[in-house]
């Protein structure tokens, strides 16, 4: 053993030739930080001196993305080699895992995989992801489905006003509430002095939806409401009566938020000499311009399978009605975002508003089929929705989409911070699918349509517009190359 300890602390072989060159032996040290110093006893994992080939540093603040750190390596780094636990500032300071260490150490010693690029990205370049619970406004919607008590006449089951009807669904909002959501952004300064970026965004929130389904023999007693107008009277289609109608019926609704925006970001800086933000440690004001496109979208559909139950007139009818609006816009975006840095702690409050068009499309949908004796007709229609407001309609309306944000961020990492906030978006002048149903109806187009037609030509396209308003916590991170 003692001949070994000899081998290896003599640097382990005498002056030899390669290819005819004398070769001298390395000179083995104790630390990557003192490279002139000699081992009195041997090092088993042979760290040679030589000139340096690349700064040390993590693998996000090293030579393949990040800046040199305050220390050099003396030479390829062995992979099992002795190591501090992190390299030391000037200052006598640990960097922190992400600017070097152990693991990121191990590999920095190596020429960069892309020479260079650390010197026009570091910190320039950083990525957005936040988890979004927000509430979200509802739609109005009128009574669609009604019951009443057993041993209601036939004139009056099911028709509103009349004593003993209630509601089973409809008569309130639907789709508001509590909904889960999430933003992707990324950004990069152009600039090197972080005057000028690019910046984009994008969110979605799940799908709101409400539904109800129901079927009876006859008991309890179903029905769909509407107003006569030929009568002048409510009254309503019987789905499950005794001794009459058996039936089954099913109303679902959805609805989803999605925004995209890409945005330039320009710096309001106090001086023009200084960069705007050197090391994330300044306070900075930023001016955005760009180009939003943010899409609201609602369906409701009703279907409702019966039954005769009378032995004169033996069949079974399948009926729907469908409601579905988009409301798209795109438009120029204006705003501006203030950061306030403390230490670790920032703050960053932004306004943002939206110009532009909003292209508003409704389409409606209705058919009826008849099974008799085995024979199957189908015809346009139903009982919402008729020939007189059946089809799909656009127009376009000017609106502004406001939009406020806080955010309150921890730094944990020269690169990592985590941050939580709060978003508030409104959205005006939009049109949703429960309130365009028109509930005035004339009963002689229900399929089929008489002929001559008495009365007004109802249900008609309503165009009810209203305001949609979201907002909630937002919860997340961001992380700078």
């Amino acid at each position: 053993m003692a001949a070994i300890g000899t081998f290896w602390a003599s640097g382990g072989l005498a002056p030899a030739t390669l290819w005819g060159q004398v070769v001298a032996p390395p000179v083995v040290v104790t630390s990557p930080t003192d490279p002139a110093a000699a081992s009195s006893w041997g090092d088993p994992y042979q760290i040679p001196t030589t000139p340096p080939l690349a700064p040390a540093g993590g693998l996000f603040n090293g030579p393949i993305f990040g800046a040199p750190a305050a220390t050099t390596s003396t030479g390829p780094t062995a992979l099992n080699a002795p190591m501090m636990a992190a390299p030391i500032q000037g200052d006598g300071r640990l960097l922190p895992i992400f600017d070097g260490g152990p693991l990121s150490n191990t590999f920095t010693s190596y020429p960069p995989l892309l020479p260079r690029v650390s010197e026009h990205i570091d910190s320039r370049l950083y990525f957005r992801g936040e988890y979004l619970l927000w509430d979200v406004s509802g739609m109005d919607s009128p009574s669609l489905v009604t019951t009443s008590p057993g041993g209601t006449p036939q004139a009056t089951a099911g028709v509103l006003g009349e004593t003993g009807t209630s509601t089973r669904f409809g008569n309130t909002e639907l789709n508001d509430g509590s909904a889960s959501g999430f933003l992707l952004g990324s950004g990069f300064w152009i600039s090197p002095e972080r005057r000028f970026g690019v910046e984009t965004e994008y969110f979605w929130l799940e799908d709101m939806n409400d539904g109800f389904s129901a079927s009876s023999d006859g008991s309890p007693i179903l029905a769909r409401p509407f107003f006569d107008i030929v009568a002048g009277q409510q009254t309503a289609q019987l789905l499950a009566y005794p001794g009459l109608v058996s039936g089954n019926v099913r109303v679902g609704t959805e609805s989803s938020l999605r925004s995209f925006l890409i945005n330039g970001r320009f710096a309001l800086c106090q001086s023009p000499v200084v960069p705007c933000q050197p090391c994330e440690m300044q306070d900075r004001t930023d001016w955005i311009l760009g180009y939003r496109n943010l899409r609201l979208r609602d369906s409701l559909a009703v279907s409702e399978n019966l039954q005769s139950e009378l032995e004169t007139a033996p069949g079974s009818v399948s009926l729907s009605d469908s409601f579905e609006t988009t409301n798209q816009f795109q438009g120029l975006q204006l705003g501006v975002v203030r950061r306030t840095v403390r230490n670790q702690i920032w703050l960053e409050s932004s306004i943002r508003v939206a110009l532009g068009n909003n292209e508003q499309t409704l389409r409606t949908d209705g058919s009826t089929s008849y099974t008799e004796s085995g024979v199957t007709d189908v015809l346009p229609g139903g009982l919402l929705v008729q020939r007189t407001n059946s089809g799909t309609f656009r127009k376009d309306e000017f609106v502004m989409i406001p939009e406020l944000g806080l955010r309150l961020g921890l730094r944990l990492t020269t690169r990592l911070h985590a941050s939580i906030g709060y978003t508030v978006l409104y959205f005006p002048n939009v049109i949703r699918a429960s309130e365009q149903i028109d509930t005035d109806v004339n009963p002689g187009l229900i399929p089929d349509e008489l002929d001559p037609l008495e009365g007004a030509l109802r249900p008609r396209t309503l165009w009810v517009q209203s305001d949609y308003l979201a907002h909630g916590l937002t919860i997340g991170g961001e992380f700078r190359f």
